[in-house]
């Protein structure tokens, strides 16, 4: 199974491996059965795609999950999973949406949709350094991006293959950053496995 998370607020501060901890031990403390590995420390099953930097705001936070149980009704299963996690989640995190599909999303993610606000015009082709010492210049790397100035504000729009992630709060006068949307060869990941999810129950009827 699939679940999508909406991170927001003051969570967004949190680490990757912070934000990994808060959703382990809420999808536990919601009392789904979760299917755990062997061994003398049994962990849950739960994998995450790419995380964001500390401060970025994510709509598009997916985590694949094992249950040791069989799907029975499908509609009620969702809503029920939707309920038993919010009704325990802190403010900020959400889940907005299961899916019972099998995908690797490592494997079929290629790309992120951002935006980015900032108090300066924002300079694209001026060369950037990451953390890690690497040069780039973010016009190179950036996929259908436009910015606009909305009320005094810079509004960057843009996706970006997840080869070429980087740090959007390098950008100048960043203030504020979300990732959107995450896809799949041009395909909205959240519609894809809806199709996805869709098609496996027609095949069973």
């Amino acid at each position: 199974m699939i679940l999508l998370f909406k991170k927001k607020g003051f969570l967004r501060f949190l680490s990757a491996i912070e934000t990994a901890n808060l959703i382990t031990r809420t999808l536990i403390r919601s009392g789904l059965k979760l299917e755990y590995s062997e061994g003398f420390h049994p962990k849950p099953k739960i994998s995450f795609l790419d995380s964001t930097p500390t401060g970025v705001i994510d709509l598009a936070l997916y985590v694949s999950i094992q249950l040791n149980t069989e799907k029975t009704n499908h509609e009620m299963e969702k809503a029920e999973i939707l309920k038993s996690v919010n009704e325990v989640s802190p403010f900020g995190l959400e889940l907005v949406d299961a899916f019972d599909v099998e995908v690797n999303l490592n494997r079929v993610v290629d790309e992120y949709e951002y935006l980015v606000f900032s108090k300066e015009e924002i300079e694209l082709k001026k060369e950037l350094k990451k953390h890690s010492g690497k040069i780039f210049v973010p016009s190179e790397l950036l996929r259908d991006f436009d910015i606009v100035l909305r009320n005094g504000i810079y509004v960057l729009k843009y996706r970006i293959a997840r080869d070429n992630i980087f740090n959007p709060y390098l950008l100048n006068g960043v203030f504020l950053v979300a990732r959107r949307k995450a896809f799949a060869e041009g395909v909205d990941l959240q519609n894809l496995l809806s199709e996805l999810e869709k098609n496996s129950w027609r095949d069973n009827l």
